[in-house]
């Protein structure tokens, strides 16, 4: 049986998160921390540091070196809980909820805030094989070694938190931000259906959706100077409001500059993309190329 987050959050003293810190902080010189290293910056007795060690491992929160040297790296499940104490001790959250959302990028939960609100908590756990093809086709992840995969995903869960709050103050429909920790992203809850799920919209619903989500990524292009750069059904949020179907737009962390080598390659396949799903599915009646000349300040 597979522990969520919560349960092996809730089965941690501070002894554990201590050797969990400590671990990350190696990280960046070690695949593997050395065992003497945990044991040297985690000032706990022995007899304490391998009873955590031992329940850190069978929780799968850290994994132990295969070869003759001892050593421990983390988990990404041994990330999402630093994480997750970052964010209760901050007072960004009081507890956590049921996963709500798998994707490529990483897994998505409830939340409530310490005001009783809802909140959603997204986990980056972006993969050996995403950061390859991110190697290729963004100038942020041109240095990603094989040993800083949990390091990137910390690096994006701070990149997506900070272009969100660009986005949210200059009117874009984006989640709104609440907080960060690590890799785990705290936003706004929208009670909405992601695109793809959306069966309900007609022609005139749909071109309103579509222009919410064109608007924004004009906002973005313009304003704030970026290009989401992964457009599609699955990262448009509709979400009724006073009787109306409205579009947001979400998963911001692979964004680029659009100063950028490919920027407006990845525009344009954004937008055309796009409005040609909402035309094909939802009979939208909208152009890619004046979809395009909007956002880029060409017309209207």
């Amino acid at each position: 049986m597979t522990i969520s987050i919560k349960e092996a959050y809730m089965e941690l003293e501070e002894p554990e998160f201590r050797v969990l810190r400590v671990i990350e902080k190696w990280l960046p010189k070690y695949e593997y921390v050395p065992a003497e290293i945990i044991e040297k910056h985690s000032r706990l007795p022995p007899s304490r540091l391998s009873r955590s060690l031992r329940k850190l491992g069978e929780l799968k929160l850290i994994k132990r070196s295969l070869g003759t040297l001892i050593g421990y790296t983390l988990t990404y499940m041994g990330l999402d809980v630093l994480a997750l104490r970052g964010l209760v001790v901050r007072g960004i959250i009081e507890d956590i909820g049921e996963k709500i959302g798998v994707g490529k990028e990483g897994e998505v939960y409830l939340g409530v805030s310490p005001t009783g609100e809802w909140v959603v908590v997204k986990f980056h756990r972006e993969g050996r094989r995403t950061f390859k093809h991110l190697r290729r086709t963004r100038s942020y992840m041109a240095n990603a070694t094989r040993g800083q995969w949990l390091l990137k995903a910390k690096m994006l869960g701070e990149r997506e938190f900070k272009i969100l709050v660009e986005l949210s103050g200059r009117g874009a429909r984006v989640p709104k931000p609440v907080g960060w920790n690590r890799n785990a992203v705290v936003l706004v809850y929208l009670e909405g259906v992601e695109l793809y799920r959306f069966k309900d919209l007609d022609g005139k619903s749909a071109e309103r959706v579509l222009w919410d989500v064109l608007e924004t990524i004009k906002i973005a292009y313009r304003d704030v100077g970026v290009v989401h750069g992964d457009l599609s059904e699955y990262n448009v949020l509709v979400v009724e409001e006073d009787g109306e179907y409205r579009g947001y737009v979400i998963d911001w962390p692979q964004y680029v500059y659009k100063d950028e080598e490919h920027a407006d390659e990845l525009l344009k396949r954004d937008v055309y993309y796009i409005v040609r799903f909402f035309k094909r599915k939802l009979g939208a009646n909208v152009d890619e190329d004046e979809a395009l000349s909007f956002i880029k300040g060409e017309s209207g």
